[in-house]
Parts: C-alpha cells; sequence; structure tokens
C-alpha cells in the first residue's frame, strides 16, 4: 500500500509467506508509527500460520512483535484480506490450469513424435518450431522399437542394431518412414503414401548385400526435378552444389536414361564378383558368390547405362544401388517435396542430397578413382558428330571376314567414305588417351588393315573401361 492510505492503529495484512500456487499466508499487524521513506513501525497482532521452515522467502513473526517494514509489503486492510485472498486464488487457478493444458500438450506432443501412424496427413513442413527440433532421451530407442514391430523383425532382433538405420533421419521423418509399408501404397496425401519408397529402400539396406535395387525401377523424372531444385536453393543463398562430371550419353541409350544420368548418373551400383566376366551381375545374385556391397567392385551408374542389355545377368537382372542408407534418406526427401507439389526446400532435404554425394565420393576415394576418368573423356569425345548409317559400312570395315561380307551392300564411294570416318573416329577417341597410351596420329591415307589394327588395339585397350566401345565409335542404329 502507499503511505499516504497507512493510519496509525488501523489493522492490515503483513503477508510472511508467498507460496506459488496459493494466496500467501500473512499475518495481522497494526501500524504504530509512520517512519516516512516508505517505512512503517508494526506490532502484530495475529501472527497467523506458521510458514513453512526453511521456505524461500519465508519470515516468521510472533505475536506483539514491533517490525518496521516498508508500506508496499503490506497487501491491505485486515478486513479486506479475505476477499483480497479469494481473488489471488481464483487469479492462481487460471494460472494453474493454463500451465496443466500447456504440459498436457507438450506430453501429447511428444507422444506423437513417436507414434507410428501410416494415415498421418503429410506435414507441411518437417520442422517442430515448438520442440525446436531437440530430441528427447530414448525418442530414437522408441522409433528403434517401433521399427522393429512395423517390419515383424522378430523378438531376436535389437534395437541397438536398428538404430543406426535411421540415425541420419530427422526424428520425425525417421517417424513416418517406419509407418509407410514397403509393399502397400497408402491413401493418397498420407505419409504412408510419400514413403513407401524409402521404406523400401531402407528394408533393403538391412541386408545389403542379399537386395537388389536397381537405379532404373527407383529413380525417375521427379528425382532429377528434385536435385536441380536443391541445388537451385543453395544457389539462390549465395552457394553452390557441384555435381559429379557425368558425360553426354549417345542417342542409342534410352531415353529414360539418358534423362535421368545428367543429375543421378554418378549414382554408385555394387559389382558383383564374376570369374568369366561374360556377365554383370548383383551383389546378392544366387548366380555368383560376391563378396559383402562395403567391399564389392563399384562403377557409376552412368557406365552401366553403356552396357549392352545382353551383358546383364538375366537372373538378378544387373547390378543394384550401392549406398542403400543414404539413398533412403535421398528418396525420402525427394517423395516429399514431390508430394508438396515442389515449393520450400527444407535443410534436412537439401542434407539428404548432400549425404548421396558424400556416400559416392567416399566410395570413389576407396578406390582412388578420379573426378573425371578416362571412361568419361573418351564417352565425351565421342558423344560428338557420332556417325548415322554409315556408321555401319565403317563397322564392317574394322570386322575382317564378316565385315568383308556386310561391305557388298555399300557403294564403292561408300566404303572410301567409311574409311575415312573410321580413321577419323578412332582418331578422335586416342586423342583422349593419356600421352603413355597414346599412338602417333593416322595418316590420312592409312590403309584399310592398319586403321583395322589401330581399331583391334583400341578395343584391346578399352575393353575393361569402356563398355560397347563400338557403338560408341560407330553408333550402329538399330543394332538394339
Amino acid at each position: 500500500m502507499k503511505q499516504a492510505e497507512l493510519v496509525v492503529g488501523d489493522v492490515y495484512a503483513f503477508p510472511t509467506y508467498k507460496p506459488y500456487d496459493d494466496a500467501p499466508l500473512v499475518a495481522c499487524v497494526r501500524v504504530v508509527s509512520v517512519d516516512g521513506n516508505g517505512k512503517v513501525t508494526v506490532r502484530v497482532v495475529e501472527p497467523g500460520a506458521m510458514p513453512p521452515k526453511g521456505a524461500w522467502g519465508a519470515q516468521a513473526v510472533k505475536r506483539n512483535e514491533k517490525l518496521q517494514v516498508t508500506t508496499r509489503s503490506i497487501v491491505c486492510p485486515w478486513d479486506e484480506w479475505p476477499v483480497h485472498a479469494e481473488s489471488i486464488r481464483a487469479e492462481q487457478r487460471a494460472v494453474q490450469a493454463k500451465n496443466a493444458a500447456r504440459r498436457l500438450e507438450a506430453e501429447e506432443r511428444h507422444a506423437d513424435r513417436v507414434l507410428v501412424d501410416g494415415a498421418r496427413a503429410l506435414p507441411v513442413r518437417y520442422r517442430d518450431e515448438l520442440l525446436d527440433d531437440h530430441e528427447y532421451d530414448g525418442e530414437r530407442d522408441a522409433l528403434a522399437e517401433a521399427y522393429i514391430t512395423a517390419r515383424k523383425l522378430g523378438p531376436y532382433a535389437k534395437a541397438e542394431d536398428v538404430k543406426g538405420l535411421l540415425e541420419d533421419f530427422p526424428l520425425l521423418v525417421a517417424r513416418d518412414i517406419i509407418a509407410a509399408d514397403p509393399r502397400d501404397q497408402g491413401a493418397p496425401g498420407t505419409v504412408g503414401a510419400t514413403f513407401m519408397r524409402a521404406a523400401r529402400v531402407l528394408e533393403a539396406a538391412q541386408y545389403p548385400s542379399e537386395t537388389v535395387l536397381h537405379p532404373d525401377d527407383l529413380l525417375g523424372e521427379s528425382d532429377v526435378a528434385f536435385v536441380e531444385a536443391v541445388c537451385g536453393s543453395i544457389a539462390a543463398a549465395g552457394g553452390e552444389v557441384v555435381l559429379p562430371v557425368v558425360p553426354p550419353l549417345p542417342s542409342w541409350v534410352d531415353e529414360e536414361h539418358r534423362t535421368v544420368a545428367g543429375s543421378l548418373g554418378w549414382l554408385r551400383v555394387a559389382i558383383g564378383d564374376t570369374y568369366s566376366g561374360q556377365r554383370v551381375h548383383a551383389v546378392g545374385c544366387r548366380r555368383v558368390q560376391s563378396r559383402p556391397v562395403s567391399q564389392a567392385d563399384h562403377k557409376p551408374w552412368w557406365l552401366l547405362m553403356l552396357e549392352s542389355r545382353d551383358r546383364l545377368c538375366g537372373v538378378c537382372d544387373g547390378p543394384g544401388a550401392r549406398d542403400l542408407k543414404a539413398l533412403a534418406s535421398f528418396v525420402a526427401a525427394a517423395d516429399v517435396w514431390r508430394d508438396r507439389e515442389g515449393g520450400e526446400i527444407e535443410p534436412w532435404q537439401q542434407v539428404a542430397l548432400l549425404r548421396l554425394l558424400a556416400a559416392a565420393s567416399a566410395a570413389r576415394a576407396v578406390i582412388a578413382e578420379p573426378d573425371i576418368t578416362l571412361a568419361t573423356r573418351i564417352t565425351t569425345a565421342l558423344a560428338d558428330n557420332a556417325p548415322g548409317e554409315l556408321g555401319w559400312a565403317a563397322y564392317a570395315l574394322m570386322r575382317g571376314a564378316w565385315g568383308r561380307r556386310e561391305l557388298q551392300r555399300f557403294t564403292p564411294q561408300e566404303q572410301e567414305s567409311a574409311l575415312a570416318l573410321a580413321r577419323d573416329r578412332l582418331a578422335t577417341a586416342e586423342a583422349s588417351l593419356p600421352d603413355s597410351q597414346r599412338p602417333i596420329r593416322l595418316p590420312q591415307r592409312a590403309d584399310p588393315d592398319l586403321v583395322r589394327q589401330r581399331y583391334q588395339n583400341l578395343k584391346t585397350l578399352l575393353e575393361d573401361t569402356v563398355p560397347q566401345l563400338d557403338r560408341l565409335l560407330f553408333t550402329l542404329p538399330g543394332a538394339d
């Protein structure tokens, strides 16, 4: 109260303890004198209830005790205290109800963070603004147990083994991937529908040496658009993502492959071990006994795109994607972006692409593969000025006895042009070779036997480096 409001001889309520959840405990005091400077002397008439011993801010008083107190510490006249106390209690109850509601909401939000529900609507954003992306004790363990249950891994599966699969995902993204069924498309607009592909890749990542996922069946135009969107969002912030070099692919490569090659052709595929080398197998193919994926040979997907279909194993259908954990993160990010119909790229989605790039770079580093390989140089060089129908004549010239029969389809002038074409195409390929392997350039008047010998030498040199060198050199329209 204010000093001017106090009257000597009147009684007032003086608080002795202020609990956080109730009205203060008060003593009834009588004003003895007004001392000025905001202070008064009072005598305790009735000490009231005893404050808790040792409580912070508590002040125990005795009957008839004289105290000098500040005028601000006196609450109100004693006869007004019951009404004032009830007002304080009502205010406290309102605050407590509000706090209880907030606690309940927080508990529900915490529970929802690990509640697996495939029918959940795809969130507009995955950043949790209220919880600020903080992870709480036990949440990852709860999701690992939920994964074991959802995938029916059985009683011997351990949460510690599963947590490694989920560690690269934001918590809420991991929750929704677990909710998706790898073999059943959920209802449109739900996380079950959006994350079906990611769930399938993540399931394969549990047993990477036994499960084959072909990039052809997994990736498409929407993933290319996502890569471009991520690169664009980083560029808009002043940065740049440099994708690994992928050469332009010739026109005889499938259009679907050429569509994705520029953005995703650098993805690594794991090659199964083989004794003959006549077929290209996946790790895990039952026709061969391969090393684990982490130890197996690998190469960029674009090189596999150049392979003849006849070279791919008819049992396993050829090599599959290598870095499945990183790929699962990527397809999850791409599918969320697709189902949101583009728009904002969240930081975790940028991270997903960068992790896949890092996995490919780490794999290349292990085998000391440079940024630009000899196969890249030759494929790039031969992509320019690719021959048309005359390429068949040039190819026939290089093929000896079989070629002589085939050459009968062409006129002498066409055969002369074919020889010049073969010479020029070989010179183009040889120019990409390192100095130690590059032969002297063929003379303009080189006879067919010399050109043929150089062709055979180049074929032998690049046999294990460049797939389908004949088609890169001569196109061979209709050879499929």
